[in-house]
């Protein structure tokens, strides 16, 4: 009998704790860069995203995705230049701004690339960053960098 009632408390006890559990797992949000934070940058690649890609004119009907990939990726704007000093050697600073946002619509694929532009350099106009994130999923696929020549 008294076995039967510890039974009862304690399943009634765990179903308390998942239904408190729950909400804190579901407020949990994806952030793509905490594996680029904790100095991780497998998925950082040199060179350019080389599939056909779609202008998206101000984010056309992806802007409300658009502008939540950039608003994270602009929290974390210091992260930009540690991308780009993985592969080249730069001296300096560099400031990247937003330059447009692409559709991979094949693989349903949401490019942002970023641009920092070098001053009185010889060959580069400066370096560019794409982001490829699912647009399904929002999960940040690969990070691509590449210096950009002088045209």
């Amino acid at each position: 009998m008294i076995d039967s009632r510890y039974r009862v408390l304690a399943g009634y006890l765990l179903g308390i704790f998942i239904i408190a559990l729950l909400p804190i797992l579901a407020c949990q949000t994806y952030n793509p860069f905490k594996s680029l934070k904790q100095g991780d940058f497998d998925i950082v690649v040199a060179g350019k995203y080389k599939e056909a890609t779609i202008f998206l004119r101000d984010g056309a009907e992806y802007k409300r995705v658009v502008d939540g990939f950039r608003s994270e990726i602009e929290k974390n704007r210091a992260l930009l230049l540690m991308i780009t000093k993985e592969h080249y050697d730069v001296s300096g600073m560099l400031f990247y701004k937003f330059k447009f946002a692409a559709l991979d619509s094949i693989r349903t694929y949401l490019i942002l690339r970023y641009f920092a532009r070098i001053y009185n350099h010889p060959l580069l106009a400066g370096y560019q960053i794409q982001f490829v994130f699912n647009a399904e999923s929002r999960e940040l696929i690969k990070i691509y960098t590449a210096e950009v020549a002088l045209e």
